[in-house]
């Protein structure tokens, strides 16, 4: 069994993807993102293969149009952006990478990269975004904290009265998805995390295990496509439970999303 930090497939496949892109000689360097970026410490044998390919000039596109130096065992290669495809390698390893040439990987969103292969000639000062991982997202301010609370209550009273109208499919996007994710970015603004790799473009990412406590009562908020009315009590539940600034101005709201929540469930056993 693969143990966490230890990833010995993936790593295998990027030396594949690196001999392939140096004798293809149209690349400047092999950057690893995420678990196979800086972040090795948190491989595991789920993890996918996340990488960028640095091309030289004018090379972008033959890289994009001949695979082939993926290094063979190729499955599937979906291109789901102009930039970059979804793969599938025999063995079960998947990836998704992107292809740029130097100016557009100076402008692209990303964070701990890593070398994994750089031609002699490639600039020495190919960003790479290093964040630690103690490092913690900027706290919330006053407006966007009253932005996600106006925007989780009343997700939830749309959730719920649509649930009530039959449409629970509507109903569970508002409640379980909308006026959650509002629920948990409050959430995590008002917890201190446990030490852990956050990620910087989604907070779903490994929150279990830097908000156990929270991550405790997701079950509650997600019990599935007909049990809406339980998820927004529960929601409601965690929202007071973070004693957030606001929440007195908002009870109104708050108890209305209560009461017809509780009626839904009435109507249920009826």
């Amino acid at each position: 069994m693969i143990t966490p930090g230890s990833a010995p497939h993936l790593l295998a496949r990027l030396d594949l993807i690196a001999a392939g892109l140096e004798a293809s000689g149209r690349a400047l360097a092999l950057l690893g993102l995420g678990s196979v970026g800086a972040e090795l410490d948190r491989a595991d044998r789920f993890s996918d293969l996340d990488f960028f390919v640095v091309a030289r000039p004018g090379q972008v596109e033959a890289l994009l149009d001949d695979l082939s130096w993926l290094g063979g065992g190729l499955i599937q290669a979906f291109r789901n952006t102009p930039d970059g495809f979804k793969v599938l390698f025999a063995g079960g390893v998947f990836g998704e990478f992107a292809v740029f040439d130097e100016a557009a990987l100076r402008g692209a969103a990303f964070v701990n990269a890593r070398v994994v292969w750089r031609a002699p000639d490639a600039p020495a000062d190919l960003p790479l975004h290093p964040r630690p991982q103690a490092a913690r997202t900027e706290p919330l301010s006053a407006a966007q904290r009253a932005h996600h609370l106006g925007e989780a209550l009343t997700n939830l009273l749309i959730g719920v009265r649509r649930f009530r109208r039959g449409e629970r499919l509507s109903a569970w996007q508002f409640t379980q998805v909308y006026a959650l994710g509002h629920a948990l970015a409050l959430a995590a603004d008002a917890t201190t995390p446990q030490p852990g790799w956050a990620d910087a473009f989604g907070l779903e990412r490994r929150f279990e295990v830097r908000f156990p406590a929270v991550a405790a009562r997701l079950d509650a908020c997600l019990p599935g496509l007909v049990g809406t009315p339980g998820a927004a009590l529960a929601i409601l539940d965690l929202l007071e439970s973070l004693d957030l600034m606001g929440w007195q101005e908002a009870a109104g709201l708050a108890a209305q999303v209560r009461q017809e929540a509780r009626e839904a469930l009435a109507d249920r056993t009826a």
